[in-house]
């Protein structure tokens, strides 16, 4: 038996006051110019938003005005790539999201965690990376450090601790190879 005390007291916030003032300003901002507009309607606004905040913005790229998103400028979206509504984008590292891909309603993509190894619990991240054609269906939970490969598909409520290889279909928690992806005309 483990007689070791956490000490959360002594917990030290790695990103700073530049990292706050940053997320704040991005709040108010968000709140109201990010999400009071009509759905669909002024995609292209929004798109115009988060490049103002350093996200990296394909053409076509859509952002539903639901989405959470922690901080734009470590978000990258590829041409006509999707978030859509209520995704929760947890980016306090890079989320890179391909070309061509969606990740659906309710999805959560986390890129951070802690070191419950250590007594301080200390913050630990770790990039994203949602390759291009890749779909992350409804409700599904992406961790940190995970790549989903070109053309794979995460299937609804499924939870993605492992990189997932190119073509192929996960679902589960934790999330399992159910079987290769092929597309038909």
């Amino acid at each position: 038996m483990n007689t070791q005390q956490v000490d959360l007291s002594k917990y030290q916030n790695k990103l700073g006051l530049k990292n706050k003032m940053q997320r704040l300003l991005w709040r108010c901002a968000c709140l109201f110019f990010f999400r009071p507009f009509f759905p669909g309607i002024l995609i292209p606004w929004r798109r115009l938003v988060l490049r103002f905040f350093g996200a990296k913005m394909g053409k076509g790229a859509v952002v539903h005005a639901s989405v959470r998103i922690w901080a734009p400028w470590n978000l990258e979206m590829g041409e006509f790539s999707c978030l859509a509504g209520d995704v929760d984008c947890y980016n306090v590292d890079k989320v890179v999201v391909g070309s061509h891909t969606t990740v659906s309603q309710k999805s959560y993509i986390c890129t951070a965690s802690h070191d419950v190894t250590h007594p301080r619990h200390p913050l630990v991240t770790a990039p994203v990376f949602i390759e291009d054609q890749a779909w992350i269906a409804a409700d599904a939970f992406v961790g940190m450090g995970v790549r989903i490969g070109q053309g794979a598909v995460v299937g609804a409520r499924a939870a993605v601790f492992r990189d997932v290889a190119p073509w192929t279909i996960v679902g589960g928690n934790p999330a399992r190879f159910i079987k290769n992806r092929s597309l038909h005309d």
